[in-house]
């Protein structure tokens, strides 16, 4: 997953000294400016901080016509839930999919309309891409989604301010938990690069759309099943905050 940051003029060598990538354990973290005030204002959500053994599986780029029943019928059968940041173009494309994810308990997020790059959209497409998508989803669902994820981990002060104004919350990932599935990994590996990371409250990262979703999807079988046995749970996005905020079981 690549992060784009914009910067503004004033802030260019702020930035440039900031915005970098710098080693923690075993990961590379790329940060904007202004992300910890975002986070502790919770308009950003990395992680739920929390000691019970839960963990937020969240898939981009969808719905896909052949990995997303996938997906769906692999959470199914090891009984877990996930968000899906789906974008707004696929859901109008497969509605029956949105249908099904709703029916089934999993959370709809919002990940644009078309997925693009942002640092090269004006204030008024990244607003449109979000309010259509909100709306398509809405419209199939009856719900509109809580959270946005941007294309490519793309943030900017405007852009974060056109996502507080339709009242949502930024659903980022725990970085971490990011095993970069869509770089063509097998199940395998991207199944013990998750077991292998996890801990309580993390939100982890795998795409069910583009050429690699039926790896991800594949992945499930294999670390549910051994993150379950270790005493995980997998719940939505809204359930993760929900949890940090009661302190007690789901």
């Amino acid at each position: 997953m690549l992060i784009y940051i914009k910067k503004k003029p004033a802030l260019l060598l702020l930035s440039c000294l900031f915005i970098l990538g710098f080693s923690i354990g075993a990961y590379r973290l790329t940060l904007h400016p202004n992300m910890e005030n975002w986070k502790q204002k919770k308009i950003i959500i990395t992680e739920a901080i929390t000691d019970q053994k839960i963990l937020a599986l969240t898939f981009d780029d969808g719905p896909h016509p052949a990995n997303t029943p996938l997906v769906l019928d692999l959470l199914q059968k090891h009984q877990s839930q996930a968000t899906f940041f789906v974008l707004g173009q696929y859901a109008e494309k497969y509605p029956e999919i949105i249908k099904r994810m709703a029916k089934e308990g999993h959370e709809i997020g919002n990940h644009s309309f078309s997925h693009p790059d942002f640092n090269r959209e004006s204030r008024f497409s990244i607003q449109e891409e979000i309010k259509k998508t909100n709306q398509i989803v809405y419209n199939l669902t009856g719900t509109k989604p809580r959270f946005f994820r941007p294309p490519g981990g793309y943030l900017s002060y405007e852009m974060v301010d056109l996502v507080v104004e339709e009242k949502m919350i930024i659903g980022y990932w725990s970085y971490i938990q990011d095993p970069k599935d869509w770089q063509g990994k097998k199940a395998e590996d991207i199944a013990h690069y998750i077991i292998k990371h996890a801990r309580p409250g993390q939100i982890i990262i795998l795409h069910d759309g583009g050429p690699n979703g039926k790896e991800t999807a594949l992945s499930l079988d294999i670390f549910i099943p051994e993150l379950k046995q270790q005493g995980y749970r997998f719940v939505t996005l809204t359930q993760l905050v929900n949890a940090e905020k009661s302190n007690k079981n789901l």
